[in-house]
């Protein structure tokens, strides 16, 4: 086909692409080069033949524009004759306006508002069109993109957009075939199933720790027990647990209440330094340095007892047997043992030793008394049943001061210092010592049947502290490290109570954590009733909580 070059004054229409340096024959086209760019536009204004086998495969040119509906029938157009003929002008104006329709239907603009109408609402039209979807996607696919050949949007939008998805499948697997995401999942599950099995085998090792005694109750399911108790506010008060009730002393009187919190005995005494003790029967009232002792009943009955000098001490064991030391002239100290009757079952009169304290063994049948001599403590065994007798046994620890003493069993005792623990047996053989390895001894507790509770800290004064439990023999059943100061420390029934700033922890024998109560101002005592219940003392009132 022949060519010829473009002048440099033809210049393509505005938005087409320039023309390469030969182009088809205007002649070809028709109508001359301005025809052929006006033929080419009408068609495709983004896409410009190049070649001569592009512009072969253009489509054939209409002989002329659809003919015009008119809106109203009946009528003629202005400008036509009787014969239906139209005039030259009139004619090439309307073949001018039909070619611009023509154009602007064929326009990107036009085309994309189509494709932007509402999709066909009958069911057998969509289907029809997803089934020609189906059949042309495989040929559209191969066909080379428009945008690649210099047009500006692909050849079909699902094709384009099915393109990506199959890019990313292939993107997505590795060189063995399987996808970074089947490969992620099987990870997932793998560390999943080694999480599964490290957790059964630590249950497994420590199925001891999740016995129902030892499992840890959640400090929201703590709960006030009982109503409150309610006493007189007074200086110098001591508590000291009665059976399930509370003994409650003050300068200016006693007080003991059941275990619903309710009075049974009031009384006016004057103390300097109010002490209690109790057991299961009754409660004991004393003034420490005076000469006033009395005993209460949860029957309403009190009795004073006459004292013969200054009270030293006075302790009373589970079974009711009080043992009371007192200042006696001319002698350094006498222990009195009352039976639950309050009668005088013994009285030793000590003349070289300084009595600290005295307790009767859990069988009533032995008397222990803890005394210092000039080279140190001593603690001396006395039969009841043979009264006047000197001690058939004792045990001494040279150049150390004993401060407490306490019956484990009929048969097993301890007692410690500021710097260690001693337990030896009631025929006076020493059997095991527990070292306080330099820490300070900032609480303690003999009341937890078969366990002794120590509190340990390097400092005098501070928040940190250990917690060691002890059996009869001076093994250690365990350790807790406390960071919060400890307000009170107490044990029974093999269970240990702290309270401290922080609030109350229970623990068992073995010191591992059984509840907590958190947030618990104003509490500046605690003891431990039955298993799992604690009683909480502030100054005028007390609360029993159960873990």
């Amino acid at each position: 086909m022949a060519s010829k070059h473009l002048k440099k004054t033809d210049t393509a229409p505005k938005g087409a692409h320039q023309a390469p340096e030969e182009s088809p024959d205007p002649a070809a086209a028709g109508g001359g080069l301005k025809g052929f760019w006006k033929t080419a536009r009408s068609r495709d204004p983004f896409q410009v033949p190049d070649t001569e086998e592009q512009y072969a495969a253009l489509p054939e040119e209409p002989e002329g524009p659809a003919p015009k509906k008119a809106k109203r029938s009946g009528k003629k157009a202005a400008g036509e004759s009787a014969s239906g003929e139209k005039a030259p002008k009139e004619k090439k104006a309307k073949d001018k306006t039909a070619r611009e329709k023509t154009a602007k239907e064929t326009s990107p603009k036009e085309t994309a508002k189509k494709e932007r109408a509402p999709k066909e609402k009958s069911s057998g039209e969509k289907t029809a069109r997803k089934k020609t979807a189906r059949e042309t996607a495989p040929a559209q696919e191969q066909t080379p993109d428009r945008a690649a050949a210099g047009g500006r949007h692909a050849t079909d939008g699902e094709t384009a957009r099915k393109k990506p998805v199959a890019f990313r499948r292939e993107r997505d697997r590795d060189d063995g075939g399987i996808s970074q995401r089947d490969a992620v999942g099987a990870l997932i599950a793998l560390v999943a199933a080694v999480v599964l099995f490290a957790a059964t085998l630590v249950i497994w090792l420590y199925r001891d720790s999740f016995s129902p005694d030892n499992m840890i109750l959640s400090a929201d399911t703590a709960a006030v027990a009982t109503d409150e108790y309610v006493f007189d506010a007074g200086s110098g008060q001591a508590f000291a647990a009665a059976g399930s009730g509370l003994a409650v002393a003050n300068a200016a009187g006693l007080e003991l209440l059941d275990g619903d919190g309710t009075p049974v005995t009031s009384m006016l005494m004057q103390m300097e330094n109010p002490a209690a003790a109790g057991c299961d029967s009754f409660a004991v009232f004393y003034d420490l340095g005076g000469t006033r002792l009395a005993v209460a009943w949860f029957d309403g009955t009190v009795q004073e007892l006459d004292v013969p000098g200054a009270i030293l001490s006075a302790t009373v064991s589970d079974t009711g047997y009080i043992a009371l030391t007192t200042e006696y002239r001319g002698y350094r100290a006498l222990v009195t043992v009352y039976d639950p009757s309050l009668e005088v079952v013994y009285e030793w009169y000590s003349s070289s030793a300084w009595v600290i304290s005295a307790c009767v063994s859990p069988d009533g049948r032995q008397l222990a008394v803890l005394s210092y001599t000039a080279s140190g403590s001593e603690v001396r065994f006395f039969d009841l049943s043979r009264n006047g007798v000197q001690a058939e046994a004792a045990f001494s620890v040279e150049n150390t001061i004993l401060l407490d003493l306490h019956w484990f069993s009929s048969s097993r005792l301890c007692t410690l210092s500021s710097e260690q623990m001693f337990f030896f047996g009631s025929d006076g053989q020493w059997q095991n010592t527990y070292s306080f390895a330099g820490q300070y001894l900032v609480g303690y507790s003999f009341d937890g049947g078969n366990c002794a509770a120590l509190a340990l800290s390097p400092y005098r004064a501070g928040t940190t502290a250990t917690l060691v439990s002890l059996d009869p023999t001076g093994n250690v059943l365990g350790t807790a490290e406390m960071n919060s100061g400890i307000v009170c420390l107490t044990a029974s029934d093999l269970e240990i109570l702290i309270l401290s700033a922080d609030g109350a922890t229970l623990y068992n024998s073995s010191l591992m954590e059984k509840g907590r109560l958190n947030g618990l101002p104003g509490f500046k005592y605690a003891m431990l009733r039955s298993r799992g219940e604690a009683l909480l003392i502030a100054s005028n009132y007390a609360e029993v909580y159960k873990f």
